[in-house]
C-alpha cells in the first residue's frame, strides 16, 4: 500500500506557506524586468491616472520584496502576508501584465493564510484550511486542460513547447510526440478530478509528476524559453503537489460542512472554481483561469507601415516581420525577452502598445493598426 508523505496537517501547512512565500520571492527575480519602471515594453496600467514615475515601481518592488522576507522570519507573519497581497494588487493595477498565471496562484494560495491563525488544538480549523488549498491546485490542473481541449493548443502552442526536441529524432517521430500531446487536455483534467477522489489520488499524483518534471525539461530557460518564472512554477507545483496531497491529509471526523464557516472559502469558490468556466465565453480573464498557452486566448495583430518601420528603434525591428506591405510585430517575444514573462492577454495592454509605438515613431494613428484575431472556441467535440 502507498501510503505517501507522513507529516501532521498543521506542519503541511507550514511548509506549504514557505513554499509559497519562496517561490513569489524567486520569481519575481526571475522576471525582475517586469517590476521595474524602465524598460523597452512599456507599462499598462489598469486606468490611465495610475501612471507613475519609474522609480516608484522600484519603491513598491522593494517594500513588497520585505514584506514577503518578513512574513518568512518575523511575528505578526498574517499582517505582511496581507500587507503582500494588498500591494501586489495595486502593482498589478499598475501593470495589468504583471497578473501572470503564476502569480496569482500563489496569491490566491497566500491569502488562504491570512485568517489562519496556526492553532493546532482544533483538527477541523486546520484541515479545512488545507483542503480550500486542495480545491485551488486542483482547479488549477482541471482548468488548464479544459482551456487546451482545443486542436488549436497541439497546432500551435503545444508544438512550440516540445520544439525542443525537435533536433533529436526525425520528422516522424516528432510528429508522434505532436499528435500524443492532444491526451494531454484529458490527463490534466483527469489529475483535477483525481486528487479530490482518495481512491485515486496516487494515480493523479503520478501523473501530475511526470508532467512537471517533462515540462521543468522542456521549458528549461535558453533563447526559445525565456519565461523563468514560469518553467520554474513547475518545481513550486511539484513541492506544493506532495505537501498538499501525498499521504493522509484529513482528519478521520472531519464534516465538509466545516469549509462554509470559513469567509475565505467562499472567495475561492467564486473566483478559482465558478467564474473559469466563464473563461470560454470571453466572460472572464485568461490568466484568471488557468488558461495558459493554450491557443485559446484573446490575441491581437499588431501592423505597421513601411514609414513606422524604419523609425522604429533597431532594437524593436528585430520583433518585426514583414508581410506584403506591413509589419507585424512580434509582441509575444518582445514581452518574454525582455520581461521573462508572457503579455497579458488583455485588449488594453495592446491598446498600450499601439500608442507606444505611435509615441516612439511619430507617424499617424493610421499607420498603426490593432486587429483582433478571433478567440479559438472550446472544442467538446473532435
Amino acid at each position: 500500500m502507498i501510503e505517501g508523505l507522513q507529516l501532521s496537517i498543521p506542519h503541511r501547512l507550514a511548509w506549504i506557506k514557505t513554499i509559497l512565500i519562496v517561490s513569489l520571492l524567486v520569481s519575481v527575480v526571475l522576471s525582475f524586468n517586469l517590476w521595474t519602471g524602465e524598460r523597452t515594453f512599456p507599462v499598462a496600467p489598469i486606468a490611465l491616472g495610475l501612471k507613475v514615475p519609474g522609480f516608484l515601481h522600484y519603491v513598491l518592488l522593494s517594500l513588497l520584496l520585505l514584506f514577503w522576507l518578513a512574513a518568512l522570519f518575523m511575528n505578526y507573519q498574517r499582517v505582511f502576508i496581507a500587507l503582500s497581497i494588498l500591494l501586489s494588487v495595486f502593482m498589478i493595477c499598475l501593470d495589468v501584465n504583471r497578473l501572470q498565471p503564476w502569480f496569482y496562484i500563489y496569491l490566491c494560495m497566500l491569502s488562504v493564510f491570512v485568517p489562519y491563525n496556526g492553532r493546532v488544538d482544533n483538527s477541523n480549523t486546520y484541515t479545512s484550511y488545507l483542503i480550500i488549498l486542495q480545491l485551488i491546485l486542483a482547479s488549477v490542473y482541471f482548468f488548464n486542460g479544459i482551456s487546451i481541449l482545443n486542436p488549436y493548443f497541439t497546432e500551435s502552442a503545444f508544438t512550440e513547447i516540445i520544439g525542443p526536441i525537435k533536433s533529436m529524432m526525425s520528422e516522424r517521430q516528432f510528429n508522434f510526440f505532436v499528435k500524443a500531446g492532444r491526451l494531454m487536455p484529458y490527463t490534466l483534467i483527469f489529475i483535477g478530478l483525481g486528487l479530490s477522489i482518495s481512491r485515486i489520488r496516487y494515480l493523479a499524483i503520478t501523473l501530475a509528476i511526470i508532467f512537471h518534471l517533462i515540462l521543468l525539461v522542456l521549458l528549461f530557460p535558453s533563447s526559445s524559453n525565456s519565461n523563468y518564472a514560469l518553467w520554474f512554477s513547475n518545481a513550486s507545483f511539484l513541492a506544493m503537489l506532495l505537501f498538499l496531497f501525498s499521504g493522509r491529509t484529513k482528519q478521520k471526523y472531519f464534516s465538509p460542512v466545516i469549509l462554509f464557516q470559513r469567509l475565505i472559502f467562499y472567495p475561492v469558490l467564486i473566483f478559482l472554481l465558478i467564474m473559469p468556466v466563464f473563461n470560454s465565453f470571453g466572460l472572464w480573464p485568461d490568466f484568471l483561469s488557468s488558461n495558459f498557452r493554450s491557443g485559446n486566448n484573446v490575441s491581437m495583430k499588431l501592423s505597421i507601415s513601411e514609414t513606422a518601420y524604419t523609425r522604429l528603434p533597431a532594437e524593436l525591428k528585430t520583433y518585426c516581420i514583414r508581410e506584403s506591405f506591413t509589419y507585424n510585430i512580434n509582441y509575444q517575444t518582445w514581452c518574454q525577452q525582455k520581461l521573462h514573462a508572457d503579455c497579458f492577454p488583455d485588449k488594453r495592454v495592446f491598446a498600450y502598445l499601439r500608442d507606444y509605438v505611435i509615441q516612439i515613431t511619430g507617424v499617424g494613428k493610421d499607420e498603426v493598426n490593432l486587429d483582433q484575431v478571433p478567440k479559438h472556441k472550446i472544442l467538446l467535440k473532435r
